[in-house]
């Protein structure tokens, strides 16, 4: 259903909390509690039959004695209990529902049942659902906080929405720590109704986002996904953290929601080709929120390294290096503005090592020289404590001509006690810390990468004649090729394709080392020579896939490592 109705859940006037208690340790309280304390301006209407009176206000015996119209209902009540709640709640005209109830398909055969209960009652009303099994959802901007956790975070232009209300409640407790502000905290739960693409098209259309950061475990409705996300890519960046990478991460993942998830890969590639930038780590995913944040995009991979020790900004480099980049070089202008304000002995390169006698006044006067250069995309500053230097007094010394900048300026203040003033210092300035070189160039790595995604969405795929001609017979052949495990051996794929119509790369079957070599020679050099064994699906994990294979010798070396193997 898109859009359809979700401002009413994340923009309500008029909220009813289905579970409401003043028990304390219960969800009921924590909600109405967090609701109370976040300022909400609208009404809230607490349901309890228990109750005369919840937290000051005239507690309800049920939804069916609610006043109609109202946006949201919270419901905060076992499961069993939802799907005649949710008939309630449509009979009120209530816009949609929070779901916080675990035990869905998660928990097995009855938890699915109830929840094709839910659907069946909700689907036909349009009534929308965010959840079960969530954590809730925050929007800072309208003073909602709509959910069970320690906290309000504070306002900001990120929108963050989560599968696992686990790793939203230790996001929201970073970004506490760090001073990060979110335009919207969502918890979806299982994803009943209300999933991704509908989430990435709503944030999409709403001026307050300006960066999307999901955690995601499995996609439901993969099309509407890719649409919304091929659209919204365009103009705003889309950070992911998709978990399930293993087959061990897979089954957790499983067992969590109740979901099966896809091939890895499969998932990699269809994030590259929506534009969506992907993390490893949940680390990753808050640095990442961190910088998009607190700082300007960066418009390329051009970094400007200053330091005042040589070890560090040799990492940095190093890096860079295994991440396909390199320090922007200095233009002679830059090296002799440099030459005129450092000793004789500085690094005359990038990464500008200042020496370890540095002073804030030196560390500032760099600064000044590589933030009006048009040379960069990006300064990172790495300092490491030595005794000629106070890390608080470098910080002081920067911030004043770091402020309102177009450059992302990224902070490294290496060490660990003697630095805990300087960075909450530079926190509560707006610029993002990060404890060691890699982990600052990683986060810019990453978010550069936006850019070059953007440049992906613009590519056409070239268009087909609109004369398919399809080879019935042949497709016919392969129904007696499929193993018992359903999977064509490779070569058999590409035919398959070519049936009907489809373009693919020339493909040859070899079955000795000579054999290898003349089709090789035929197609042309590089090749790549793969196992063709159609009960050995995942070829690389036995060694028998060798690429940018360039001569003759490099054909029979290969063709005899995967016999061997």
């Amino acid at each position: 259903m898109g859009q359809y109705n979700l401002n009413r859940i994340l923009s309500p006037r008029k909220i009813a909390v289905v579970g409401a208690s003043e028990s304390t340790g219960t969800i009921g309280n924590a909600l109405m509690g967090n609701l109370l304390a976040g300022g909400f301006p609208g009404e809230l209407l607490p349901v309890n039959p228990k109750y005369g009176n919840i937290h000051g206000r005239i507690a309800y015996r049920s939804v069916q004695d609610l006043e109609t119209g109202i946006d949201l209902a919270i419901i905060a009540t076992p499961i069993q209990t939802v799907p005649e709640l949710i008939g309630e709640c449509i009979k009120k005209e209530i816009g949609g529902a929070i779901v916080i109830s675990a035990g869905g398909k998660e928990s097995g055969a009855e938890g699915l049942r109830i929840e094709d209960e839910i659907r069946k009652a909700a689907l036909p009303a349009g009534f929308r659902i965010i959840g079960p099994n969530c954590f809730g959802v925050i929007r800072p901007g309208g003073k909602l906080n709509a959910t069970f956790a320690d906290g309000m975070v504070q306002p900001g232009n990120l929108a963050f929405v989560s599968q696992s209300g686990g790793v939203c409640s230790a996001i929201l407790d970073l970004a506490l720590k760090e001073h990060i502000g979110f335009s919207h905290f969502v918890s979806i739960g299982s994803m009943l109704d209300v999933d991704f693409g509908d989430m990435i098209d709503y944030l999409g259309n709403d001026y307050s986002v300006k960066s999307i950061l999901l955690y995601i475990e499995h996609i439901t409705n993969i099309r509407k996904f890719m649409s919304a996300a091929r659209a919204v890519s365009r103009v705003k960046p889309i950070i992911v953290l998709k978990a399930g990478r293993s087959p061990a991460g897979a089954r957790a993942a499983a067992s969590h929601t109740g979901a099966m998830v896809g091939e890895d890969d499969i998932y990699d590639a269809a994030f590259k080709r929506a534009g969506i930038v992907r993390v490893d780590t949940i680390q990753e995913l808050f640095d990442c929120a961190e910088l998009l944040a607190k700082q300007p995009r960066p418009r390329g991979a051009r970094l400007a390294i200053i330091t005042n020790g040589g070890g560090p900004g040799v990492m940095a480099a190093d890096f860079l290096a295994r991440n396909g980049h390199e320090p922007a070089p200095l233009q002679a202008k830059t090296c002799a503005d440099l030459d005129a304000i450092l000793p004789s002995c500085w690094s005359h390169n990038n990464p500008i090592d200042l020496l370890g006698d540095s002073s804030p006044e030196r560390f500032r006067n760099v600064m000044e020289i590589c933030l009006r250069t048009d040379e960069f995309d990006g300064i990172l500053v790495i300092l490491a404590p030595q005794a000629m230097n106070a890390p608080l007094a470098v910080a002081e010394a920067l911030t004043g001509v770091m402020q309102d900048n177009k450059l992302p300026v990224l902070t490294c203040w290496m060490g660990g006690k003697s630095i805990e003033q300087t960075m909450k210092y530079l926190n509560d300035a707006g610029f993002p810390t990060f404890d060691t070189p890699e982990r600052a160039i990683q986060t810019f790595l990453h978010v550069v990468s936006f850019a070059k995604n953007q440049e992906l969405l613009l590519e056409v795929v070239p268009k087909l004649t609109r004369e398919v001609v399809i080879d019935r017979n042949m497709v016919q052949t392969f129904q007696s090729t499929f193993s018992e495990d359903g999977f064509l051996p490779e070569h058999a794929v590409r035919q398959l394709l070519s049936a009907y119509g489809l373009p693919v790369i020339r493909t040859e079957t070899a079955g000795s080392s000579e054999a290898a070599s003349l089709a090789s020679r035929s197609i042309g050099y590089p090749v790549a020579m793969k196992l063709n064994a159609i009960d050995i699906i995942h070829k690389t994990e036995v060694g028998g896939v060798f690429l940018d294979l360039r001569t003759d010798r490099d054909v029979r070396s290969a063709f005899q490592a995967i016999m061997q193997s």
